[in-house]
């Protein structure tokens, strides 16, 4: 198991900077997804770990290796593209048996490796099928076969699961989680698929626009992410805007006070220093949203009045008004919401550790 550091990388196509001076470790043996739009960068910041494109500044670290000068087929990298990048005209045996081809390994332990691999990924009843006549499913194990067959250090995987139907993508989750698992390999997904970074990852990124703009455990920046655009691309927020008012008198606390619309707010925060009259935007998960009776003494409460009701299942999403006409949006469990009702006034609470600030000013409306 290796690390792997990207430091500072740049690749421009003409004045368009695809990568921006992006900055990412992936962890030895864990899986690092790379999360962001399309047209974000990933791909292309995920060729240059590769050697398949060529870096304009940076620096790569596979281990102890600095390999941005270092021959793709020298880095020890396996990569698995988003449409599979199967070879038609070869079957699967040539098309997994290919990487050690080009390496010139002789012809009876290529077939000994590739029988191995094949039977690994359970294709091996496939082997003398050409890439057309295999399910969308075997096209990716045949994929991740033919990444895998060189032993490699790091395995990359572009969108694998782009054209599996839902209801198989578990299955080739667990296929891809033993695979690399069993090889012991460093792994970076890229994906514009939120819920499944979250569920999958060990750690997590969010690019944008060629830059890295947060990495960090699900977990770390689901709840406390450093700006809009990331608390946004993670899931529902309420955003609302605020100026700082004050500081706790209990510097271990961390607590600042916000003065918004809706009153006062205590935010804890990891933001250093920041001065009376800054301004802010505070960001709000629904599930964080507490609909009274009772209410911690130490939460921020203020009224609101049921709008909507959304049956969800197993929650339901809540639209309200809050103070200042304020569009605010919480769920909340059906064993816990059974008493509210439209048109009900309620109190709003939620605890200081789960109102996030955000720097600067944002234009905002609400849940989004």
């Amino acid at each position: 198991m290796i690390r792997v550091i990207a430091e500072g990388l740049v690749k421009r196509y003409g004045r368009v900077a695809a990568v921006d001076h992006a900055s990412l470790q992936l962890a030895p043996g864990e899986l690092t997804c790379l999360l962001g739009p399309p047209g974000a960068g990933k791909t292309t910041f995920a060729r240059l770990l590769a050697g398949l494109d060529s870096v304009d500044d940076g620096e790569i670290y596979l281990g102890e290796r600095m390999v941005q000068a270092v021959p793709a087929r020298e880095r020890g990298v396996g990569m698995v593209f988003r449409d599979h990048a199967l070879w038609p005209g070869l079957s699967v045996r040539d098309n997994v048996g290919y990487p050690l081809k080009a390496q010139g390994v002789p012809a009876r332990e290529r077939r000994q490796r590739v029988d191995e691999t094949l039977a690994a990924l359970r294709v091996d009843t496939l082997a003398d099928v050409r890439p057309d006549a295999l399910t969308p499913g075997q096209s990716l194990r045949v994929a991740l076969a033919r990444a895998l067959i060189a032993r490699p250090d790091l395995l990359i995987l572009d969108e694998p699961l782009a054209g599996i139907e839902p209801q198989g993508r578990e299955e080739a989750w667990d296929e891809i989680r033993r695979a690399r698992i069993e090889a012991g390999l460093t792994t970076l997904l890229l994906t514009s698929v939120v819920p499944e970074a979250l569920a999958r990852a060990d750690r997590l990124a969010v690019m944008d626009l060629g830059r890295i703009l947060q990495s960090g455990t699900p977990q770390e920046l689901y709840n406390q992410p450093v700006d809009v655009f990331v608390a946004r691309l993670l899931g529902p927020t309420n955003l609302l805007q605020g100026q700082v008012d004050g500081h706790s008198h209990d510097p271990a606390r961390r607590e600042v006070v916000v003065r918004t619309p809706v009153g006062r707010l205590v935010a804890r925060t990891s933001f250093p220093s920041l001065s009376a009259t800054t301004p802010v935007t505070i960001s709000i998960r629904p599930e964080s949203l507490s609909l009274g009776p009772g209410v911690p003494s130490d939460a921020n409460r203020f009224p609101a009045t049921i709008e909507r009701i959304a049956f969800l299942g197993s929650t339901r999403r809540i639209l309200l008004r809050g103070p200042g006409d304020w569009p605010v949006t919480a769920i909340a469990l059906q064993s816990q919401s059974a008493h509210v009702r439209e048109g009900q006034g309620v109190t709003l609470s939620i605890a200081p550790e789960n109102v996030t600030l955000l720097p600067g000013k944002f234009a905002v409306g609400g849940g989004s």
